[in-house]
C-alpha cells in the first residue's frame, strides 16, 4: 500500500449551505486516479469513515479498478478455461457466461479494462472487430495482449449488459477466437 501525506484543502459553501458551512476537497494523485479506472466519464467512488480513516474505493461490484497486467501464466490459464467454456456453450449453463464474478471480475484481476472497446478502435480504426468475424480474424495477428483482453471485457459486458438480443453462435464463436489468440499471446 502506498501512503502519501495530503492537505484538506477548506472552502465556504455555497447554495442554501448555513453561513458557518464549509466544504474539504483533497487533492489525489493522478497515477492513483489512472489505476482505479477513473475519468471524467467514470468519476462514481463509494467513500466510507469509520471513525478514524476516510477510504476512497470503486462502488461494491464495479469492474473498473485496473490492476496491474497479471502474469502471463494466470493470463493463459484463464483464456484457456474460457476459450473451452465458449467453445462447448450449450452444454454450459448461461449464468457462467453473465455473472460478474466469472468473468467480469476475472478479467479485471488480470489487469484487462472494459473500456467500451476504445482501445481496440484506437489500434484498428475502421475495423468492425466486434460486429465482423471475418474482420476480427484479420487483424488477429496485429493485436497485442492487453489490447485484446481490454476487447474481451468489453464485449462480454456489451452481451452481459447492454445488448437486448440473445448470443448467436458467430457471437460465441467471436469469443472462442478471442481467448484461442489471448492464450497465445501469453503462452
Amino acid at each position: 500500500m502506498e501512503i502519501r501525506k495530503a492537505n484538506v484543502m477548506f472552502g465556504k459553501a455555497g447554495g442554501n449551505a448555513s453561513r458557518n458551512s464549509y466544504t474539504c476537497r483533497i487533492s489525489l494523485p493522478k497515477t492513483w486516479v489512472d489505476r482505479m479506472g477513473l475519468n471524467p466519464e467514470r468519476r462514481e467512488v463509494q467513500i466510507a469513515f469509520d471513525g478514524d480513516r476516510i477510504t476512497i474505493q470503486q462502488p461494491e461490484g464495479s469492474p473498473i479498478k485496473q490492476a496491474p497486467l497479471a502474469d502471463n501464466k494466470r493470463i493463459w490459464a484463464f483464456a484457456l478455461v474460457w476459450e473451452q467454456m465458449y467453445r462447448n456453450h450449450a452444454n454450459i449453463p448461461f449464468g457462467f457466461f453473465e455473472d460478474m464474478d466469472f468473468i467480469g471480475k476475472g478479467l479485471a484481476d488480470l489487469g484487462f479494462v472494459m473500456d467500451c472497446g476504445e482501445s481496440m478502435k484506437r489500434a484498428f480504426p475502421g475495423v468492425d472487430v466486434f460486429k465482423d468475424n471475418e474482420a476480427f480474424k484479420r487483424i488477429m495477428d496485429q493485436v497485442d495482449l492487453q489490447t485484446l483482453g481490454n476487447a474481451i471485457f468489453s464485449q462480454w459486458r456489451y452481451w452481459n449488459h447492454w445488448s437486448m438480443g440473445r448470443m448467436e453462435e458467430s457471437d460465441f464463436e467471436w469469443f472462442v477466437m478471442a481467448y484461442s489468440r489471448l492464450a497465445e499471446l501469453a503462452a
